[in-house]
């Protein structure tokens, strides 16, 4: 089902325009380039291009406010069934004028960058009708094998002898812009609370916290520039073949109340994962002032934490 802003049940907040480097850092994490190929027979294709963003659908509020900073293009979606809203541009103009200009001024720095850069030369080829063209179609080919999870079951039974390119390789900056890092850490941070009881007492309880922020393992160098743009936490590989994730992760009390409180204060996330950081800061501040073992306290962190994160309506 697509929708508009007029038909969305309006309790959508009137903000400032979007940070673009916080577009990249949350496209970094959350958004998609995508190319589809239909194939019936040797002769017989089609090329689909889009930009993607799927998100939980309590999330609805940032796909509108991206949607508004790209010029309105592109459609936003819900699918009821699965919870799911989806913002997708797939007008090969629109993606070619609006889409790849932001994405070559402020570059994505995971790996999807790879991806991003293949993904731009197939749009342009697409622009220039060149997918319709045997030869245009067996390059774009080429292309589409290297991306995201490479040529299809379906399109390699047609096209076997499709080898993919070798992919771009591309660098890190030696320092990160703290927008990106907020609309990275919009979707793929962490802020987490939890209780454990006192081995003596039952009603007093152990509260542990920390942030985190989860990858892929092949971006663990770009992981490991959080430690130096926070100047803290520690940056880890899980080590679990079946996993293939690293984490940047920040447990002690005075690195959260000095160092990442204070970004998010300044540098604002933006989306659903703002709440969790402002009940994060409500129960470090208590933690802070060494009020958290009082009762109520407790009665007051118990119900914090069970209305954060997938716990939040």
């Amino acid at each position: 089902m697509s929708l508009n802003r007029n038909s969305f049940v309006s309790n959508i907040k009137v903000i400032k325009e979007l940070n673009p480097f916080l577009i990249t850092g949350f496209c970094d994490a959350e958004g998609c380039f995508t190319i589809i190929v239909p194939v019936k027979s040797k002769t017989r294709w089609k090329v689909k291009a889009s930009f993607e963003i799927n998100l939980h659908v309590k999330d609805l509020d940032i796909l509108y406010k991206i949607k508004c900073y790209f010029k309105e293009i592109g459609n936003i979606y819900i699918r009821k069934n699965r919870d799911i809203c989806v913002y997708r541009v797939n007008t090969v103009k629109d993606l070619n004028d609006i889409i790849i200009p932001h994405f070559n001024k402020y570059e994505l720095l995971t790996q999807k960058q790879s991806d991003f850069l293949l993904w731009a030369k197939i749009v342009k080829k697409m622009l220039l009708k060149e997918h319709l063209t045997e030869k245009g179609f067996h390059y774009i080919l080429t292309l589409y094998a290297s991306i995201n999870k490479g040529i299809s079951k379906k399109v390699f039974q047609y096209f076997s002898d499709i080898k993919p390119i070798k992919k771009i390789i591309t660098k890190l900056p030696n320092k990160l812009n703290p927008n990106w890092v907020s609309g990275f850490v919009a979707g793929d941070g962490s802020f987490v609370l939890g209780l454990r009881k006192q081995e003596n007492n039952s009603k007093i309880f152990r509260i542990y916290y920390s942030f985190s922020v989860t990858q892929h393992s092949r971006d663990f160098n770009l992981i490991k520039l959080l430690t130096t743009f926070f100047d803290c936490g520690v940056a880890k590989i899980r080590y679990n073949k079946k996993t293939l994730r690293c984490d940047y992760l920040v447990q002690d009390i005075n690195s959260i109340q000095n160092k990442i409180i204070p970004h998010f204060e300044k540098y604002s996330l933006n989306n659903i994962k703002e709440l969790d950081f402002l009940d994060f800061k409500l129960v470090i501040d208590i933690i802070g002032s060494k009020k958290h073992l009082e009762i109520h306290n407790q009665v007051i962190i118990t119900n914090i934490i069970n209305r954060m994160n997938h716990k939040r309506n």
